[in-house]
């Protein structure tokens, strides 16, 4: 009996091990085929080094050509509602200004998701070339993120990283005027076929964790409480669940709610659906900043302060550009991206001229998206406003005035006890973000 007892224990081992080895295979199998999906897997155990790849900037190229041929990578950051297809005009200007550079589809890694070990993407970026990419999960330690922005780009260029970030309150309000539109704007269907409640429910088990780590780092801002995603929840359920018989769907709530109850649940979305892209936005801000902090204290410790001082020379350069100016000062805000990457770069030398005559031709075209109606422009300003003179058309000072609705609906989200904080802690954080203030921590 014992040794029939000890066969059987034999075979279930041997069952169990050709189990193991069957579902590594097929691990491994899916992992070649993320590969070529331009994604990799990194080990647990691995070592990050950003030192050594920061350090290199420091050293002094000897072959001129192999420098200007070897261009920085640029890489375009926006969010839901904070300038999707402004991005692509930045990216349209870049290439015309130096042809050299090479093109990348949009969306280089997967938008909103990241590697589950790592908790960031894989990037895999590479040189003289512009990528534009919407919602990155940015969750990973930031030593991580130095690696994986740097470990393509050149030893003599690094990464010009352009941040394109908006104030919350008037993101989520342009979010709900989009998606509330008659008719739905092309390529939005899936509005209609959500429940936003239990999208949320599953995204805050997931996300909760990795923002709250962020937001409560060194040096970070406590932007919100662990509590108030449970809250958020229920805001959801609240307007939700109670309408769910007279207008099924998420699209026909935003049609049919009070526009403040109909902004209240869409802004949940936003903070917490697949889209999270208010938090994920504060948490990229806080990511970048310490990207940043990194890269001083590196050049702290080798005593060459002056160099990251420079910031035409620092491996990492971030450009933060509001959305909110964009829509108020197109022209302004065209000169500061175009001097932003001029900065350093012997490829793309433009006269004071020629940036005028840029910024002056996407002003205009915008203006003109925007008197057209564009479906994707829901600007929350009035349209510009012009005179006739001797038969020319003559600019006058921008007219901004935000219309009743939109500032009754700001009020409603800054007067809510959760709203008006968490958005308010929001804010402040984009405001000095814009304003270039660094906490060296």
């Amino acid at each position: 009996r014992v040794c029939l007892l000890a066969a059987i224990a034999l075979a279930f081992l041997s069952i169990l091990r050709y189990t193991n080895e069957q579902q590594y295979s097929l691990h491994s199998h899916n992992d070649s085929n993320l590969n070529s999906r331009k994604s990799r897997r990194l080990s647990s155990s691995k070592t990050y080094q950003p030192q050594q790849l920061i350090q290199s900037s420091n050293n002094e190229s000897t072959d001129q050509d192999t420098a200007s041929s070897e261009g920085y990578t640029y890489l375009i950051i926006h969010y839901h509602k904070s300038g999707h297809i402004l991005t692509q005009n930045l990216r349209d200007i870049l290439l015309q200004i130096d042809p050299s550079i090479q093109r990348n589809y949009i969306d280089r890694f997967p938008k909103r998701q990241h590697d589950p070990t790592t908790k960031c993407p894989h990037l895999t970026l590479h040189p003289n070339t512009v990528y534009v990419q919407s919602s990155p999960d940015f969750f990973c330690d930031v030593d991580i993120l130095a690696e994986e922005l740097l470990t393509r780009p050149t030893k003599q260029r690094g990464v010009k990283l352009i941040h394109l970030i908006r104030d919350p309150f008037t993101m989520a309000i342009s979010n709900y005027n989009y998606h509330s539109q008659d008719p739905l704007p092309e390529g939005e269907n899936w509005v209609k076929r959500t429940n936003p409640c239990a999208v949320e429910d599953k995204s805050t088990l997931i996300y909760a964790n990795l923002f709250m780590k962020t937001l409560t780092s060194p040096g970070a801002y406590r932007l919100m409480e662990y509590d108030d995603f449970k809250i958020i929840q229920t805001m959801c359920h609240r307007l939700y669940d109670q309408q769910q018989r007279s207008s099924p769907g998420f699209y026909q709530h935003l049609l049919n709610l009070p526009p403040t109850d109909g902004l209240i649940l869409a802004t949940t979305y936003l903070m917490l659906g697949h889209g999270g892209d208010i938090l994920r936005m504060a948490n990229n801000i806080i990511k970048l900043r310490q990207l940043q902090t990194l890269e001083r204290q590196i050049h702290l410790q080798q005593h060459t302060l002056a160099t990251f001082n420079n910031e035409a020379k620092r491996k990492v350069q971030v450009l933060t550009m509001s959305m909110d100016n964009f829509i108020r000062r197109p022209k302004e805000s065209t000169i500061q991206f175009l001097e932003f990457i001029s900065l350093g770069n012997n490829g793309v030398l433009l006269s004071v001229e020629e940036k005028e005559e840029i910024a002056t031709r996407y002003e205009e075209m915008y203006y003109g998206k925007v008197t057209a109606g564009d479906e994707h422009i829901t600007s929350l300003l009035s349209k510009p406003k012009k005179m006739m003179t001797d038969g020319d058309i003559m600019e006058e000072e921008t007219m901004v005035v935000m219309s009743d609705t939109v500032a009754i609906l700001e009020q409603s989200l800054r007067e809510n006890v959760l709203w008006g904080r968490v958005l308010g802690n929001i804010a402040n954080l984009v405001e000095e973000s814009l304003k270039g203030v660094h906490n060296w921590y």
